[in-house]
This record gives C-alpha cells, structure tokens and sequence, in this order.
C-alpha cells in the first residue's frame, strides 16, 4: 500500500512539473528570438594595431582632461575588451606573428592603467602618464611602418 501511494505521488508529480513547464515556456504573441550571425573573426594583428590606435587617439583626451565620470566606461572597458579580444584571436593562433604591433596592444593596457590611476588619483600617477605617451608613440611608430608588422594570416 505504502509503495502504491508513492508511486502514485511521484507520478502526480512529474505530470505537475510537466504541465508547469510547459505553461511557463508558452511565448504565444511573442516574436522569436532574433538570429545574427556569428561576428566574423580576424586573426590579422594588422586589423586590432589599426583599430587599437584608432582607439586611443579617440579616448586618451578623457584621460588627460581627467573625466573621471567617463574613464571606466568609454575608457577602462573597451580598451580591456578590445585587448581580450586581440589575445584570443591573434595570439591563439599559430599563423599570426604580431611583430611590432604588439606595442600597440601593449598602448591599450597602458592607457587602461593610466584610466584606472587617475580615477582612483593613486600615487605613480606621472610615471602611468610617462608609460602610456612611450607606448603610443611606438605603436604610432608600428603603425606607421606597416611592413615592420606583423606576417600575413593563412587564407
């Protein structure tokens, strides 16, 4: 008897669940999800050197003006995203050498350094600044004499 109800209770159970389930996941009216493609990847250091000084020539006026209210978000994050996003697609491929052009990634990370110094007004504040200005002026460099770059991705 004892096993009988238990299965029985079980079985309400699962039938309970499945219907709840089912309610939940009901979307009638709604649209479906949007699909996008896949953004397309580039293992080219060429095209992150270019876009990285693009970048910086854009946003390190913040940083000297110290618009502390706008250093993390239009500073710190895209320059950390787009420094991930270089590591993961050039680095991790064996058909990349960066060259020169790693200066220009390593110019990203100074500016952020510098970014997160003056918002929290940390001491070293003029050796940041010194670091950042080294690091452009050789990313300038690296982009300005494109064949010192890097090899050409395989097709």
């Amino acid at each position: 008897m004892l096993m009988f109800k238990t299965r029985s209770l079980l079985n309400v159970a699962l039938v309970s669940t499945a219907l709840l389930l089912q309610a939940c996941g009901s979307e009638e009216g709604k649209p479906a999800p949007e699909i996008k493609p896949a953004p397309k990847l580039s293992n080219d250091a060429t095209s992150y050197a270019n876009e990285a000084w693009k970048f910086i020539n854009e946003v390190d006026p913040l940083v000297y003006n110290k618009q502390i209210d706008q250093l993390d978000t239009k500073v710190r994050q895209p320059a950390r995203k787009l420094s991930t996003d270089w590591r993961i697609n050039v680095k991790m491929t064996d058909s990349v050498t960066e060259g020169k052009y790693a200066l220009c990634r390593k110019a990203l990370t100074s500016l952020e350094i510098w970014a997160r110094t003056t918002a929290e007004n940390s001491n070293g504040l003029a050796q940041k600044q010194a670091d950042y200005e080294r690091d452009k002026k050789q990313c300038g460099d690296a982009i300005a004499n494109p064949a010192l770059g890097n090899t050409d991705p395989k097709k």
